[in-house]
């Protein structure tokens, strides 16, 4: 028998399975939102930060550069950039147009910038204020300014290739600035633009504070920086030579507190000038030392013991062969002294004193005083010279070593090696850094002076001394003299080599290395003219007299009439400021009557660090002259002054 069996209620199945079917997409919806809500928020938000957001890295502001006395050397001024977004700007050839005659660059380079598919170019980098205030006032859409620093060098030319400069990325290219890039240069402050739908930016935020800049003290004291730059230029100019360096440095510490090298050039605008002009030749270039180098060789003779200062050389009436070549001496000579080999600086008679040391002796000697390795200034490019092994040497190596050929060494090199041989024996290690500080004048780090080896005896350094003494007295150094001073020092005079082979009958390096021995510190003095064009050619004819106006120049700095014993250097007695906590005459700036006009300030005893900070404010260029505080400016406190127009203003006196 069958049963009938009930109808199936396929409206309730229906009703069944939709009810199903929306609980496991709610089911499902509900998982979604809690990956969505929950589990992968932060790599969600992290992503949409990154689609409306555009992380534009600005440089923050780099360190400034201070001579031993606190006086700018370098600094950086705030600037504005110019710099535009393309796909907000819809009549590109307009502002093209516009932007090229304010700014005086190519259209052309400007309107390719435009056509670019990008949220952000920049036109124009660390412009002057004028042409930024034009840009600000012709409002073009798609086209904004942001704040960037601006290098600054407030004395211009002032010992420019020992400051070297930085570029426009605030990355030191040459230079102090290159060397201590890493402590001058503070990271870069991440700056975001805010976008919309249409990846147009529409706000900017900072998301971090600048960092604390870093300020670099160095070892230079500007008033001995400007008697060598001073006197070495005229000297370059009035013997027509090809350059010229002078270096001045502490016997003591190895601190240098001069450097100047000529030809200089303005480090405000260094794209102008050429590599060679720019190339620091106190440690790039080497040279035969010619006689200066007999200082070395006495000072290995006596202090190994194989010489005497009693001792008498024969030295052949000026003319002499040797192993097939001939040596001469300028001025013929008989029988001379130990001494007399130095005080009339006989080639013959260094040749006869080298015969007594073996190439070993002399090798090992020559090393000590730091011969043919770099010396560790901390300066970029420095060359080590050339001082072959011994095993290397000819039968005339060691004659020709002896009076200063076929040996080759920078003007930094000879300096410390000098300062040795009349300070006791102590190798210094030459630095120009003294203190790297905060902005608040707190020492971060220091350079203490680094004695790098004892090299000779302290009888046999007083002994050269003595010898040295009697070069300036009554030697080929007598230009170098001060009366009532005592002013050690020897003369060089050495042939340049020729390209062709052998030495040039022309060209020469003229040199003259001393030092003032009562000064405290006491400072060696290097001077050396290359290819002095004029008939005089002779070390002591043309480097010693630079040599003493240099000297009486240091002297008068420090106090009193130069007969005085015990001179006391005037920076040695002046600590180290805080940068930031000396006292400042406060000085308003006010506007001038129409847009872009401001009323000149009283600069008068401003010293150079305050008028840059001014010249900021007033978005100004400034010219300055001299050192020290100021006592003459152009435009007159008071007048009128247009936004992008030259300040000028002379200064003298001490920093303060």
């Amino acid at each position: 028998m069958y049963r009938n069996r009930e109808p199936i209620n396929w409206v309730g199945f229906r009703i069944g399975l939709v009810a199903a079917l929306f609980a496991v997409a709610t089911v499902l919806l509900m998982l979604r939102a809690y990956r969505l809500q929950v589990s992968e928020a932060g790599a969600l938000a992290k992503r949409a930060g990154k689609q409306r957001t555009r992380v534009l890295h600005l440089e923050a502001q780099r360190g400034m550069i201070l001579d031993r006395s606190g006086e700018q050397l370098a600094a950086s001024l705030e600037v504005d950039s110019i710099c535009a977004s393309p796909r907000r700007i819809t009549h590109k050839e307009k502002t093209s147009r516009i932007l090229a005659d304010i700014l005086q660059i190519s259209k052309k380079d400007i309107l390719a910038k435009l056509h670019e598919d990008r949220a952000f170019v920049w036109i124009l980098r660390r412009v002057s204020p004028l042409p930024a205030g034009k840009v600000k006032q012709a409002d073009l859409p798609g086209v904004f300014t942001v704040k960037e620093y601006r290098r600054f060098y407030p004395l211009r030319d002032f010992a420019s290739h020992a400051i070297g400069f930085a570029g426009i990325d605030s990355r030191g290219l040459e230079g102090l600035e290159l060397y201590y890039d890493r402590d001058l240069k503070s990271q870069p402050v991440p700056v975001t633009a805010q976008r919309d739908a249409l990846g147009r930016p529409i706000m900017f935020a900072s998301m971090a504070e600048a960092p604390g800049r870093r300020d670099l003290r160095l070892t230079l004291d500007r008033n001995i920086q400007y008697v060598a730059g001073k006197e070495l230029d005229q000297a370059v100019r009035r013997e027509r030579a090809r350059s010229g360096t002078a270096i001045v440095m502490d016997a003591d510490s190895g601190e240098i507190l001069a450097l100047a090298v000529c030809p200089t050039y303005n480090l405000n605008v260094f794209q102008k000038v050429s590599a060679a002009v720019r190339r620091n030749r106190a440690v790039t270039d080497t040279f035969e030392p010619g006689s200066t180098f007999k200082v070395f060789l006495a000072s290995a003779a006596l202090d190994l013991g194989r010489a005497d200062r009693r001792d008498k050389f024969y030295c052949q009436e000026g003319h002499f062969r040797l192993h097939g070549s001939e040596i001469n001496d300028v001025v013929p000579h008989g029988w001379l002294s130990f001494d007399e080999v130095l005080i009339r600086s006989s080639n013959i008679g260094a040749v006869k004193i080298s015969s007594k040391l073996s190439k070993g002796e002399f090798y090992r000697v020559l090393r000590g005083f730091g011969f043919g390795s770099p010396t560790g200034v901390d300066l970029p490019g420095e060359r080590s010279g050339s001082l072959a092994r011994p095993g290397r040497w000819s039968a005339l190596t060691k004659p020709n070593i002896a009076f200063g050929q076929g040996i080759t060494v920078n003007a930094i090199q000879l300096t410390a090696a000098f300062a040795a041989a009349v300070n006791g024996g102590a190798l210094y290690r030459p630095h120009l850094m003294k203190q790297l500080t905060n902005r608040f004048g707190e020492t971060i780090r220091e350079c203490r002076p680094v004695l790098v080896r004892k090299v000779i005896k302290s009888s046999t350094s007083a002994k050269i001394v003595s010898i040295l003494r009697k070069v300036v007295l009554s030697g080929t150094g007598k230009a170098a003299g001060i009366d009532g001073v005592k002013v050690i020092g020897k003369t060089g005079t050495a042939q340049k080599a020729a390209p062709s082979g052998g030495y040039s009958k022309d060209k020469y390096v003229a040199s003259f290395i001393g030092a003032l021995m009562e000064t405290k510190p006491r400072l060696v003095i290097f001077v050396m003219l290359d290819e002095p064009g004029r008939k005089r050619k002779m070390g002591g004819q043309v480097a010693a007299p630079v040599f003493r106006k240099i000297a009486e120049g240091v002297l008068a700095l420090c106090g009193g009439g130069t007969r005085r014993k015990g001179l006391v250097l005037a920076s040695s007695r002046i600590p180290l400021p805080k940068a930031e906590l000396a006292r400042r005459k406060v000085i308003r700036v006010r506007k001038g009557p129409r847009p872009g006009e401001w009323i000149v300030p009283d600069l008068k005893g401003l010293n150079v660090r305050q008028v840059t900070d001014l010249c900021g404010k007033i978005k100004c260029d400034a010219s300055f002259r001299g050192t020290g505080h100021a006592v003459r400016q152009n435009p007159e406190a008071g007048k009128i002054f247009k936004e992008g127009a030259t300040l000028e203003v002379a200064f003298e006196g001490q920093p303060s």
